[in-house]
């Protein structure tokens, strides 16, 4: 019998349509939850039964223990960022504290925030001049390339689960969890501080969508980059 798989996926995201198509070739029991990152609301009153793994990329919907506990074999999570960067803007941290490493972890779910036993982590290089845009594209190409590689394990091998846990068991998330608070903290433009730390908040903040701000007289002035 194949496996049933409950994907929680991104809506408008090329690497989640790439991964469902790649479960749909390992099972015709998938159930596909799309996640508007704009919404908050997510329907989960059809989820009424077991399967055997609980997958989710790109997902901001936090599973409840009801939920986590309908996966059989595991319900496991691929977060964008290494063991050391938990929570909300890991990668932004990750840029202003001049990290030479990020990357991605495959991590089992459980009722606390990326928390999980580990699985599986990849790191790639990051230097002093990298910025948002390109470490996006750089972590979610790897998420995928693992996610690809994870899924045809978890169908082909029935100890791979156990096997890497053991193997992975001293890789220890941070004690730090960054919250939208720390967040938000980022992107304040405090011009008191110095040029060099501005300099690093601005680029672990600055995106075409998304931009750091300073704060006068209760108003915020996005800043604007001018060419």
């Amino acid at each position: 019998m194949k496996k049933s798989v409950l994907f929680f996926g991104r809506k408008n995201c090329t690497y989640t349509k790439k991964i469902k198509k790649k479960l749909k070739s390992k099972t015709n029991n998938l159930t596909y939850i799309e996640i508007d990152p704009k919404k908050k609301n997510v329907d989960i009153k059809r989820l009424d039964k077991k399967y055997d793994f609980i997958l989710c990329f790109r997902s901001h919907y936090i599973l409840k223990k009801n939920l986590i506990d309908k996966a059989q074999i595991a319900a496991i999570n691929f977060h964008p960022g290494p063991p050391q960067y938990r929570g909300i803007g890991s990668l932004n941290f990750a840029i202003f504290n001049n990290s030479k490493f990020y990357g991605s972890t495959v991590h089992l779910i459980d009722k606390k925030i990326d928390n999980g036993k580990i699985i599986d982590v990849k790191y790639f290089p990051i230097n002093k001049k990298i910025t948002v845009k390109k470490c996006l594209y750089m972590t979610h190409l790897k998420m995928y390339q693992q996610a690809k590689k994870i899924i045809e394990l978890i169908f082909t091998k029935k100890e791979y689960i156990l096997k890497s846990l053991k193997k992975n068991k001293n890789i220890k998330w941070s004690n730090k969890l960054y919250t939208r608070k720390d967040l938000e903290k980022l992107y304040s433009i405090n011009i008191k501080k110095s040029n060099e730390e501005i300099s690093r908040q601005i680029r672990a903040t600055y995106t075409s969508i998304y931009k750091p701000y300073i704060k006068i007289l209760r108003e915020r002035f996005i800043l604007s980059k001018v060419k």
